[in-house]
């Protein structure tokens, strides 16, 4: 076998595999959201849930007339995401159904987007316990914004 051209091709199908890759919005400091998510019952666990998504403006006021979407994700690879929206909310806060698959590590995905287009997002981390299993453990990581 030619030595070159495999290593010519090798290089050429990384290139392509890192094209591929989805991109994460490049994080701002323009938006000044706060973004903060609750979960009923507490400690999460394997089926139906209550999301409460809390977001504040720069001033710590409630934000009302905004459009949340979450995105849950399991932390290995080959699980379908649990995707969930709502738009409005009462006192900042946005209150959506979500169903929680399978027990273990997670992390939630919070974007919102205001009504002139500006978008937050924060990443939480969970751990879902199977039933009648371990507790919650959430911590907020990765917070990104774009105009």
């Amino acid at each position: 076998m030619n030595w070159r051209l495999f290593g010519f091709l090798l290089v050429l199908l990384v290139v392509l595999v890192a094209g591929c890759r989805q991109q994460n919005p490049t994080p701002t400091s323009e938006s000044k959201l706060g973004i903060d998510l609750a979960v009923n019952p507490d400690p999460a666990q394997v089926g139906k849930s209550m999301l409460i998504i809390t977001v504040t403006d720069a001033a710590g006021q409630p934000v009302n007339d905004a459009a949340v979407n979450v995105r849950g994700d399991m932390s290995h690879a080959g699980m379908a995401p649990v995707l969930a929206e709502v738009k409005g909310g009462a006192d900042g806060q946005y209150s959506l159904p979500f169903e929680w698959t399978m027990g273990g590590d997670w992390f939630v995905t919070v974007t919102v987007t205001l009504p002139d287009g500006t978008t937050a997002s924060q990443r939480f981390d969970l751990s879902v316990a199977s039933a009648g299993g371990m507790g919650m453990n959430m911590s907020a990581a990765t917070p990104e914004a774009t105009p």
